[in-house]
This record gives C-alpha cells, sequence and structure tokens, in this order.
C-alpha cells in the first residue's frame, strides 16, 4: 500500500499549483512546487522491493505522470491534468481499504471479451 504521507503531499501539491495556475504564476514556478511531489515518489520507489509488484506499479506509474507535467513544452491545464493523474494513482490503493472493516477489497480484474466486431 502507498503511504499516507505521500498522497497527502501529492494532495497539497496539487492544491498549490492549481493556486499558482489560476494566478497565471509562471509554468516553471508551478513545475518547482511540482517537484517536491516527484522526488517523494522517486524515493519511495527506490524503498519499495521489486517483490511488491503492486506497490511499484503504482509508484512508477504517478512517477510517469510526473515526468509528463515537468515538460517545457506542456501548457498549465495539461500539467494540473498530469498531476491530478498521478495523485489519483496513488489514492486508488488507499480507496480500496474499507473504512469500517479496515480490510482489503480486491482489485477489479479486467478482462479481453473474445469475439467481438467482425
Amino acid at each position: 500500500m502507498v503511504p499516507t504521507h505521500l498522497v497527502e503531499l501529492g494532495r497539497q501539491v496539487l492544491a498549490e499549483v492549481t493556486t499558482d495556475v489560476a494566478r497565471g504564476e509562471p509554468l516553471v514556478r508551478c513545475q518547482l512546487l511540482a517537484s517536491k511531489f516527484y522526488e517523494a515518489v522517486r524515493r519511495e520507489v527506490g524503498r519499495t522491493p521489486s517483490t511488491d509488484l503492486v506497490k511499484r506499479d503504482e509508484l512508477l506509474a504517478a512517477a510517469v505522470q510526473c515526468l509528463r507535467a515537468s515538460r517545457p513544452s506542456i501548457s498549465p491545464q495539461s500539467m494540473l491534468a498530469e498531476l491530478r493523474g498521478a495523485v489519483a494513482i496513488l489514492q486508488s490503493d488507499q480507496l480500496l481499504m474499507t473504512s469500517q472493516e479496515g480490510t482489503c477489497t480486491t482489485r477489479p480484474v479486467l478482462r479481453v471479451i473474445q469475439g467481438g466486431r467482425v
């Protein structure tokens, strides 16, 4: 499971960047704010054992979203969308915990339907 502090940092950074984008702050400043979240995600990837594939995949997917947000040619709105996506990836793991029982539910499994259109 992704650490709660990482999700909270992502939410905090997203709120700060959203405010700065709304104020018309330079994109580079917004990307600099977002970089502390990216660095935290990278550190967590490094600490996660390679045997914990689900957690590593979620962290790596969030890191990729952060990397896309750091492109120099990206628009502020696209950058926000990438950051929202990174936070959503990390939050999805926590949403699987039921608040009443404290047990994990299973993740949905996507399957290919054979046949389809001809």
